[in-house]
């Protein structure tokens, strides 16, 4: 699952995984219901140990610019980004696989939406967050920068070109 997630989907293929955890094919697909089932294994795993960070971030009663300040910094400058987010990338291919994986990226694309627009109310009621747009707008505009910023990493941008053009993406947001 970590050649999976760390390589990228593409890079490894459902006989590497299978040869790297040492088990069949037919055990695999029984297991977890073929390539579509992989796929949404990682995305959870994916989700606890990339997206957790994010969110333990956005759910800081802090809800201010210093947390702005750990994502730029978390996407521009933290190791496990300079391959991308597998999440990112199976959002953006999310018609290539089976019904499960688009399924697995809905929900989480629906908890992040769902959480993180506390974060913007939470600044605004504090005075931390100046507001002018709604917070669930405020929220889905951060997650397509991140989004984007992770992007950029894994093509190979520079941390110092990803963070520049992240800060100035949410300068808005400040």
């Amino acid at each position: 699952m970590d050649a999976y997630w760390q390589d990228a989907m593409a890079a490894t293929s459902v006989n590497a995984v299978c040869a790297l955890a040492g088990v069949s094919k037919p055990s695999l697909s029984r297991d977890l219901g073929r390539e579509d089932g992989l796929t949404a294994a990682v995305l959870g795993r994916c989700a606890q140990t990339v997206l957790g960070p994010v969110e333990a971030l956005l759910s800081s009663p802090a809800s201010g610019v210093a947390e702005l300040d750990d994502l730029i910094r978390l996407a521009s400058e933290d190791q496990r980004m300079e391959v991308g987010c597998l999440f990112v990338k199976t959002r953006a291919m999310r018609s290539r696989f089976g019904a499960q994986t688009p399924l697995n990226i809905a929900a989480i694309e629906a908890h992040i939406l769902a959480r993180d627009p506390q974060f913007f109310n939470d600044g605004a009621a504090s005075g931390k967050w100046r507001g002018g747009v709604a917070a669930g707008l405020a929220a889905g505009d951060v997650l397509e920068q991140l989004a984007l910023a992770v992007s950029q990493r894994a093509a190979g941008k520079s941390p110092e070109s990803v963070r520049e053009l992240l800060a100035l993406a949410l300068s808005v947001r400040r």
